[in-house]
């Protein structure tokens, strides 16, 4: 089974949890597969925009007839195919500008923690909106700025080119989607003041390194650097490594909201052409 020579704080893979808060943040990448499960339609033919590592195209071919993975990571996707690849799940790269497939290809696109990652969220709006079918359905999922960001600040996460609002997302889908619905991703009481709390700890830790000079440090020892600066600063056990985290919590500690959408995690846009 290939294994991602290159590992970065963007890449949920499933059995390598090293912490409470990953364990929580996968968590909050599979709600979100989950959700698009209960939406789209038994036999659909599905393009997973951004597939990652690849675990969440594997789950949408549970429904699907046919599910494609495109990521412009070479790596993850060869460790996609060879770890998830079927007939029914296949893994491609594309340049992250043209998704190389005719018009109107597929009945449903998901796209999960990619939309902050793309330059040109526009063309990326609008080449979802060309391969998708009428009536079709994509699904987006992003975080919410008004929870990680003071007004006008830049994203404190490097490979975020920027990060949205409600009313911002809607705007860039509507270049490709007719109907577009916003819809938030919140956690019980108790995660989601962790995950508050996890997004002040990475606000004071990136306010003590200015010149963001922990960026020039190997990409896989990052995130670890990152969690002993946690620990250290704000002595918190919770983010030790070494625990069984799966019986503590399950997927049922998120939930979509369609109100008081400052206060979600992510934000979840449903969108139709």
């Amino acid at each position: 089974m290939a294994e991602l020579k290159t590992k970065t704080g963007e890449r949920m893979l499933p059995g390598e949890v090293q912490s409470e808060y990953d364990y929580i943040l996968y968590l909050r990448h599979l709600i979100a597969y989950e959700t698009a499960l209960q939406e789209i339609a038994a036999g659909s033919a599905v393009l997973d925009l951004g597939c990652g590592e690849g675990y969440g195209a594997s789950l949408l071919a549970q429904r699907a007839v046919h599910v494609v993975g495109l990521d412009v990571d070479p790596e993850a996707v060869d460790h996609a195919a060879r770890k998830y690849g079927s007939e029914k799940c296949e893994f491609l790269p594309y340049d992250g500008n043209i998704i190389p497939f005719p018009d109107t290809s597929f009945d449903a696109i998901t796209s999960f923690q990619v939309i902050e990652h793309i330059v040109d969220d526009k063309n990326y709006a609008a080449e979802a909106g060309r391969v998708l079918k009428s009536p079709g359905l994509f699904l987006v999922t992003t975080p919410n700025r008004l929870n990680r960001l003071k007004p006008g600040m830049k994203p404190w996460n490097r490979f975020h080119v920027r990060e949205y609002s409600p009313e911002g997302l809607a705007d860039v889908l509507r270049t490709g989607f007719a109907d577009v619905q916003v819809m938030g991703i919140r956690a019980t009481d108790a995660v989601q003041q962790m995950e508050l709390t996890r997004v002040k700890q990475n606000l004071k830790i990136a306010s003590l390194d200015p010149l963001n000079l922990r960026w020039l440090l190997p990409e896989p020892v990052i995130p670890a650097v990152i969690r002993l600066l946690r620990r250290l600063i704000y002595r918190d056990p919770a983010d030790a490594p070494g625990q069984d985290f799966t019986r503590k919590y399950g997927i049922e500690e998120f939930f979509v909201i369609r109100e008081g959408l400052a206060d979600s995690l992510d934000l979840l846009a449903v969108c139709r052409k």
